[in-house]
């Protein structure tokens, strides 16, 4: 949204007659606090209730997913992978300019967001555990179509 992109990002709208149009000088410091205020509001039909937190560095710019409806409709960690964690950090990153880090926990189905936090790239994430998770039915649906991809170790 362009009121985001001015006043969160500092991105300079390209419609100004200006050297600066189009360029971008923030993400400004209260960006990523601001954003896990305002998120909630907005964010609940798509991913479950949420509540701001602070980021794993201890900034603030901390947003908690308390039942990530992806991971509880799925049980696939393809699906929030693929669909929901590098898409989400990919918009943030490209269309708000601000860098996002989503950080799903498997176990409990909660996901910690934290906004201007750098993602590391899906092979060196830690966070994501190889193969499928146990009850997992995307891997059932895939194996009975005779499909030669592994999509949970991607």
């Amino acid at each position: 949204p362009p009121f985001y992109r001015i006043f969160m990002s500092g991105i300079i709208p390209k419609s100004l007659d200006s050297k600066w149009a189009g360029k971008q000088l923030g993400p400004w410091f209260y960006a990523p606090w601001l954003t896990s205020v305002v998120t909630p509001v907005f964010f609940a039909f798509l991913v479950g209730p949420s509540y701001p937190n602070s980021r794993k560095d201890g900034k603030p710019g901390g947003l908690v997913v308390e039942k990530c409806k992806f991971l509880q409709e799925s049980g696939c960690k393809g699906i929030c992978l693929h669909q929901c964690k590098l898409p989400a950090q990919q918009f943030f990153q490209e269309e708000l300019g601000l860098p996002l880090t989503v950080t799903p926990n498997f176990v409990t189905q909660e996901c910690q967001w934290s906004f201007g936090e750098v993602p590391l790239p899906p092979a060196e994430d830690p966070n994501f555990p190889k193969g499928c998770l146990v009850g997992c039915e995307s891997r059932k649906q895939i194996a009975g179509r005779n499909i030669k991809t592994d999509i949970c170790n991607y």
